[in-house]
Parts: C-alpha cells; sequence; structure tokens
C-alpha cells in the first residue's frame, strides 16, 4: 500500500515564505519602477512640447506627480550604482515600499546610506520615515548654521583684535603728543615767565600781544643761535690770530650786542606797525636801560 506523504507546514514556515516573497515582491517592485522612470524620461523628449501631460493620462494612466517621482527615483536610484559600501540601491532600499522610497528622494547619496545603516527603515512607515529625515535636514541645517555663526564670529574677533589694536597704536601716538605738548608748554612758560619778569609797563600788554611776541622771539632765538654759530665760527678761526684774546672777546661780544640792537630795532618797526603805544612803552624802557648800562660802563 502506497503511502500519501504529506509535508507538514508550521506558523514559521509560512511567515517565512510570506516575508520572502513580500522582500522579492518589493525588490522587484523597485527595479520596475526604475526601470519605468528611465523609459518615462526617454518618452518625455520624444512626446511633442504641450501633450505631456495627456500622454501620461491617457496611455499611460499616470498623474504626472506620479510620473515625476518615477523619474526621480530612476535618477536617483537607478543605474546600477554600487555605494561605496560596495551596495546598489537595490540592496541597500529594494525592501521599501514606494511610499517609503519617496521621504527618501533628494537626499545626497551618501546621507541616505547613513539613514539605511542607523534605521531600520522597512520597519517604519512612510511617515516616519519622512519624520525621520525632516529630523536629519533640520539637524543639519542647525550645524551648518553653528558653522556659520561661529565663522562670523571669528571674523568679528579678527576684527575686534585689529580695532584693538589700532586703538592701542592711536593711545600710544596721543600719550607721545601730549608729553610734546607738555614740553612745549614748559618752554612757552619760561618764556612767558622771563617776559613777566620785565618792567610792569611791559606786564600792562595784552595776551595777544605777549603771544606775538612770543612768535617773534621763537623765530628771532632761532636766528639768533645760526648767526651766533656762524660768528662763532669766525671767531674761532682769528683767535689764534689775535695777541690780546681778551680784546678779541670783548669785540666778539660788542658784535653781538649790535646785532641784537639791530634786530631790536626792526621789531619795534614791525610793532609800530600794529601799536603804536605798545612801541612807545618798549622804546622807553630799552631806552632807559641802554642809558643806564652806557653811565656804568663809561
Amino acid at each position: 500500500m502506497s503511502e500519501n506523504v504529506v509535508a507538514v507546514r508550521s506558523i514559521e514556515i509560512v511567515t517565512a515564505e510570506i516575508t520572502m516573497i513580500r522582500d522579492n515582491a518589493r525588490k522587484v517592485f523597485l527595479e520596475s519602477v526604475i526601470q519605468i522612470g528611465t523609459r518615462l524620461e526617454e518618452a518625455k523628449q520624444m512626446v511633442p512640447s504641450g501633450e505631456w501631460t495627456a500622454y501620461l493620462t491617457d496611455k499611460l494612466g499616470y498623474k504626472p506627480s506620479t510620473a515625476q517621482n518615477y523619474m526621480r527615483i530612476a535618477r536617483e536610484f537607478g543605474g546600477g550604482q554600487v555605494s561605496l559600501s560596495g551596495k546598489t540601491a537595490a540592496d541597500a532600499f529594494g525592501q521599501l515600499s514606494y511610499s517609503q522610497i519617496l521621504p527618501l528622494l533628494g537626499m545626497a547619496e551618501e546621507e541616505r546610506e547613513e539613514l539605511a545603516e542607523e534605521h531600520n527603515l522597512p520597519s517604519m512607515s512612510s511617515r516616519e520615515i519622512a519624520a525621520l529625515v525632516k529630523e536629519r535636514d533640520e539637524a543639519k541645517a542647525e550645524a551648518e548654521k553653528a558653522v556659520r555663526e561661529n565663522d562670523a564670529a571669528q571674523a568679528a574677533l579678527s576684527v575686534a583684535e585689529e580695532n584693538r589694536g589700532k586703538a592701542m597704536r592711536e593711545r600710544d601716538e596721543a600719550v607721545r603728543n601730549a608729553e610734546n605738548a607738555k614740553e612745549r608748554a614748559d618752554e612757552l612758560q619760561e618764556q612767558l615767565s622771563a617776559i613777566e619778569d620785565k618792567p610792569a609797563e611791559v606786564r600792562e600788554l595784552t595776551e595777544e600781544e605777549l603771544e606775538g611776541i612770543r612768535d617773534k622771539i621763537r623765530a628771532e632765538n632761532a636766528e639768533a643761535a645760526r648767526a651766533a654759530e656762524e660768528r662763532a665760527r669766525a671767531a674761532e678761526e682769528k683767535l689764534d690770530k689775535v695777541k690780546n684774546p681778551a680784546a678779541h672777546k670783548v669785540n666778539f661780544l660788542f658784535c653781538e650786542l649790535r646785532g641784537v640792537e639791530e634786530r631790536l630795532e626792526q621789531a619795534l618797526a614791525e610793532l609800530q606797525q600794529t601799536d603804536e603805544a605798545a612801541r612807545e612803552k618798549f622804546a622807553k624802557v630799552i631806552a632807559d636801560w641802554l642809558r643806564r648800562e652806557g653811565d656804568r660802563l663809561a
């Protein structure tokens, strides 16, 4: 008697078969979508302008959005490209359904592969994958924003350091100018004190008059120093030829005195043009002093 052998099928076996068929169907589906999308790209070049939508609906029964998604899937997942990990698109994403693939469109290939390695995408819904992609995009945007803000902060810091250095240089220059101004003020104060030590008649002059005198004194001192240098050199050359050094010294100082007198007469003439009363006061003081000194020397 022949016996019919009936295989015992368990729930585990049935579940494994369903899973295998489902996964194969998804893989075949992705490959089919890629093939369709590639040919839609080709057909779009052939269809006359303005007739593309009609072609899709009348000839193929596709909505324009569906055709657009198929072509995008073909561009991003097709071509048989092998990633750096050695996987093709079908290997990495063949278990995903059409709705699960859509949120991944537009991602860079390496980012999409990282997402697939870090998460079990086949077990997630299309909404969960979309939320995951959105979260990743926001994190990437925040990171890029942080980089831009850091670059801006570094640039601002560089500008601040440059401005700080400039400010320090300006401060040092201001300190030097202040020191120079103080030295000049001390010199002017000494000159003013010398003027104020003169007889009372001179101190009756106004501040403006005194400032004019200061300017002339500075110019005359410079000229006198130059002239004195020249005369001193000439005197040194003649000194060796003079048998009486004391007489030569008196003669030299007398020449100096005459030079001062000439400059004094010129200054009184200039003062006459601007302030005749002040000129008369100076002339009287000078004349009295010359008479007294002349009498004393005689």
